[in-house]
């Protein structure tokens, strides 16, 4: 050994000893303070555990509460349906007291024998699908009649035979045999599909019949009648149970739940994070006794919870210690290290003065592919090959090793997309996996270059941790160090430009800044010409909608005016016909009402596709308006050929068309005009065809008219009448007839409904069919409605002083009155005008207003019934009712629409609704009106079938006051 390594050996030795002495005390004074925190914690351990136990045996109890007060519905009623279990289950408010429980349910004791008698029952009060699940004769099911909240998870689990399934018939045996609360084993719940898939288990309480004895085994045995139940899923029972702490606790502990004793995977029902307890510090197994049944519950503390092990108080120690030590000991190291280190900075200058001189080469390099790239971008046409002129550039003219763009997806991987490339990369972007997510392949330099929106140097990817995911595959290209440049447009980050090289440090400053200033000039040209692209798309598309629609793709009205006058040339040279078909939606009104525009739409292109299954490949179908069509045919058609295609076109919607869970009974009315008899220009042509449509709506709709001169004659006269409406508003016209109701067993006057006539200046008496649709389209309709309704309140005032059993007024509603004016107010006025009883008014509402704005329409029709008066659903069975509407509305009367009354007789279909119609009326304790009734064979019809009432020419015309209190003195004397 030389003097001068025996000298450096023993300048190092005291250094050496005075460190290890220093670190030997830091390790015993910061160990003890270690030992003191890890004590405190554990103590803080066990009391998260037994609170955790606790929570799990209050929320329980809570539960077994619920089932309790639930039986107590069975025990306390006779017999309690389904209306009344969903009252009350619905008055526990469980989403909001009670988070965790599914629901409240019952499930009955049916004996084979008398299965059959229970599926009618349960099929005739509830769903009509009903049936015991799974099939098979057993001797005895206990299938679930009731569960609610009603969720469509909760619906599946109706009909399902518990008693078939061998834990949940443990459970029900034991409950019932013991007369009180159970909870069964781990189960599937019926109600569980693939998604979001948990363990579950159920609580049962057995109910006995009410005031019988069930203290003895074989009394509850012989009195069961069925269980009120809970289900439970674990992971939003355990969420509920946590509450608040829920996050923390996952954070903190893992909490692991066993069905019985037992630890194996297959008994777990609950696992908070999924993680065991092999490394844990603290763990805990608790056994739990619950309703006749046992839990088992692991605890483990997790890694944030066992970081807290570390005492702040230990760290000073081993920190002060540690620098304490070190100082000691570098003084002694700088004292025999003097000359080596003065060698090693004249090293370091030689090797920083060579580093510079390549800076340099770099740097000039760098700048020569700024302007190349300059070039490119401004001779850029397309945004690939701009990129890829990019990647290049960098390779050739960079000398880079591989340069490459990827962008930045929004799928729900955050996914990079390597969009260009060039260099050596043998496969590198295949086999790799990018990310820009915060996430392990989301934090290497490209993802976070995307992420943050900042360069993201990587000097070396042997020792980078974040190029793990990546390393071997970068090494065995030989990239050593890499850069990821974010491309940002408008704050928006598009992707990133990534430059490899194949020496480590390869990117200095400098070199950087202008690495930089390249991807943003790259990220200007991207959107630069995205930016053409989109004003070359969107001339497109301004064209295109120049002459088609924008929803349906069909020619518009410009389109159709050009091959029109082109079809009509041609027409003309050869002598043929051009027929316009226009075509009307039928109450497309009602669909946009109820359904929303959303689904009016996806019905306008459902019809437009079938169109074109119906009409001749040659014919144009053009979209003219809202819900209006116009078809075009040209060529040798006459009226027959005309008639074959409005009729392909009415046979083509009888079959309904389905929207999403929308089934739909479609359609059209259509009005057809032709050329050159009807017109010989298009604007003519297409407001003739128009024209016959209104004849073909007052023939019923779903059906075509050919246009007439008549039809003009018609259109001025109801010009003509729509404008004297003005004046019989102002002048007091109009005047009320009343045509009786009879009650059909007594033959007492009931009531009278109020009809309108206008007593026309020239024309007399003018019936309400020819004004009353004029006054709707025009808004005069909400004059003349508060006029009848005040009109009528006084008369029934008169008939209510003068005879002890005055007729209740009936007075009908329009659905655009009651949908643009304040009905409550106007009625709650009527009223208070004339003094008259709000039971003697009856307010007639049809049935489509029940279709437009329902929640304002309910609230509307509840404040009418609080005021005291009638309502009853006029031309019942025409419209679109809803039953669950009736169930909620308290309707008091049904009319039956006088079409039905008159095919009663002569057709057995007829007859069947009006069966159907009292039926369903009487059992949802309705009163039930014949409107219509002419002849006696009508009438004792009715009079079979029950029916309460009757309105009709058989007993009266709608006669004036004056006449109509004649009938009711007639009446009065009758029975006195």
């Amino acid at each position: 050994m030389s003097k001068g390594e025996t000298t450096s050996n023993r300048a190092l030795l005291i250094p050496g000893i005075f460190l290890l002495l220093g670190l030997t005390l830091t390790y015993f004074l910061q160990s003890s303070a270690r030992e003191a925190a890890r004590e405190a914690l554990h103590d803080e351990f066990k009391f998260r555990v037994s609170e955790v136990l606790g929570n799990i045996d209050r929320r329980l109890q809570s539960y077994e509460q619920i089932l309790e007060s639930t039986a107590g519905l069975f025990a306390a009623s006779n017999q309690v349906g389904r209306g009344d279990f969903v009252e009350y289950v619905r008055a526990l408010k469980l989403e909001g007291k009670y988070p965790g429980i599914q629901g409240v349910g019952f499930a009955k004791v049916v004996q084979d024998k008398d299965k059959a008698r229970h599926l009618s029952e349960m099929r005739a009060s509830g769903p009509a699908n009903y049936d015991i699940r799974p099939a098979g004769q057993r001797d005895l099911y206990t299938p679930i009649v009731y569960l609610e909240p009603s969720t469509s998870r909760n619906h599946r689990a109706i009909g399902f035979d518990m008693y078939s399934e061998p834990v949940r018939r443990a459970a029900l045996d034991k409950a019932r045999d013991e007369g009180k609360t159970e909870i069964s084993g781990k189960v599937r719940l019926v109600q569980e599909t693939d998604q979001d898939l948990q363990s579950g288990f159920l609580m049962y309480l057995p109910v006995y019949q009410r005031k019988a004895a069930h203290q003895t085994l074989e009394e509850r045995r012989a009195n069961l009648i069925g269980w009120v139940y809970a289900p439970f899923r674990m992971n939003d029972l355990m969420a509920g149970i946590l509450g608040e702490r829920f996050g923390e606790a996952n954070a903190a502990l893992n909490l692991a739940i066993f069905d019985g004793d037992s630890l194996q995977a297959s008994r777990q029902m609950f696992n908070s994070n999924g993680q065991g307890h092999e490394n844990a510090q603290f763990h805990a197994v608790q056994r739990i006794p619950l309703f006749g049944h046992q839990w088992t519950v692991v605890i483990d503390s997790l890694a944030p919870f066992d970081a807290r092990m570390r005492s702040d108080k230990a760290n000073i120690i081993a920190l002060a210690g540690t620098i304490a030590s070190l100082l000691l000991a570098l003084v002694g190291w700088l004292l025999a290290t003097a000359r080596a280190r003065a060698l090693a900075i004249a090293h370091r200058m030689t090797e920083e003065l060579q580093q510079s001189e390549a800076a340099q080469k770099r740097l000039n390099r760098a700048l020569r592919l700024l302007s190349d790239c300059n070039m490119a971008l401004v001779h850029a046409e397309e945004e690939y090959k701009l990129l890829s002129e990019i990647c290049r550039l960098c390779v050739e003219r960079g000398g880079y090793l591989m340069a490459w763009v990827g962008y930045a997806e929004q799928d729900a991987y955050k996914s990079v997309r390597p969009i260009a490339q060039s260099g050596y990369e043998s496969g590198y972007l295949e086999k790799i996996s990018i990310s820009w997510a915060d996430n392990e392949h989301g934090r290497g330099p490209t993802g976070t270059a995307i992420r943050s929106g900042r360069p993201n140097v990587n000097q070396n990817i042997l020792t980078n941790p974040a190029m793990a995911p990546w390393r071997e595959a970068a090494s065995q290209r030989g990239y050593q160090s890499s850069v990821a440049l974010p491309l940002i447009c408008e704050a928006r980050v598009l992707g990133a430009l990534n430059v490899y090289a194949h020496d480590p440090g390869a990117f200095d400053p400098e070199e950087l800044h202008l690495l930089e200033e390249l991807a943003n000039d790259l990220a200007y040209g991207i959107v630069a010409l995205r930016t053409r692209e989109e004003h070359a798309a969107a001339k497109d598309r301004l064209t295109f909608l120049d002459h088609f629609d924008s929803l349906t793709h069909l020619p518009n009205r410009l389109l159709l005016r050009d091959r029109f006058e082109r079809a009509a040339l041609t027409a003309k040279s050869a002598q043929e016909t051009v027929c316009l078909l226009y075509l009307d939606l039928d109450r497309f009104k009602q669909v946009n009402d109820s359904l929303g525009y959303a689904v009016g739409d996806q019905v306008l292109v459902g019809v437009v596709e079938r169109l074109r299954q119906c009409v001749p490949p040659a014919a144009t179908i053009s979209r003219v308006s809202g819900d209006e069509f116009v078809v075009l045919l040209a060529g040798n058609y006459d009226t027959t050929g005309i008639a074959v295609v409005a009729n392909a076109i009415r046979d083509v919607f009888a079959e309904p068309l389905t929207i999403d869970a929308h089934v739909l009974n479609l359609s059209f009315s259509i009005g057809i005009s032709l050329y050159p008899g009807d017109g010989e220009d298009f604007d003519t042509l297409l407001k003739h065809a128009h024209t016959a449509i209104g004849s073909a709506k007052e023939a019923g709709r779903n059906t075509y008219r050919f246009f007439t001169r008549e039809m003009n004659a018609g259109l001025a006269e109801q010009i003509r009448l729509t404008g004297g409406l003005s004046n019989a508003v102002r002048h007091g016209e109009f005047l009320l007839h009343y045509q009786p109701q009879i009650d059909i067993r007594s033959g007492r006057i009931t009531g009278a409904e109020a009809l309108i006539r206008w007593q026309h200046p020239t024309d007399g008496l003018v019936p309400p069919g020819k004004f009353i649709s004029l006054a709707e389209r025009s808004g005069h309709i909400m004059q003349i409605g508060e006029w009848v309704l005040h009109e009528a309140c006084r008369q029934g005032k008169v008939w209510m002083d003068q005879y002890p059993e005055a007729p209740v007024v009936a007075v009908n509603l329009s659905a655009l009155q009651f949908k643009h004016g304040n009905v409550l107010d106007m009625v709650a006025k009527a009223l208070a005008t004339s003094g008259l009883r709000p039971d003697r008014l009856e307010l007639e509402l049809t049935e489509s207003i029940l279709l437009q704005d329902v929640e304002a329409t309910m609230k509307t029709l509840r404040g009418l019934k609080a005021l005291g008066l009638k309502l009853s659903i006029d031309d019942f069975g025409t419209g679109y009712s809803s039953l669950s509407y009736l169930k909620q509305l308290a309707i008091d009367k049904l009319k039956i629409d006088q079409s039905f009354v008159w095919d009663m007789l002569s057709d057995e279909d007829g007859a069947s609704i009006v069966k159907a119609i009292i039926q369903l009326g009487h059992t949802l304790q309705l009163t039930v009106i014949a409107e219509g009734v002419e002849t006696d064979a009508q009438l004792a019809f009715l009079n079979t079938v029950e029916c309460d009432e009757a309105q009709g020419y058989l007993f009266s015309r709608p006669v004036p006051a004056e006449q109509l209190a004649k009938l009711l003195k007639n009446k009065e004397t009758e029975r006195a």
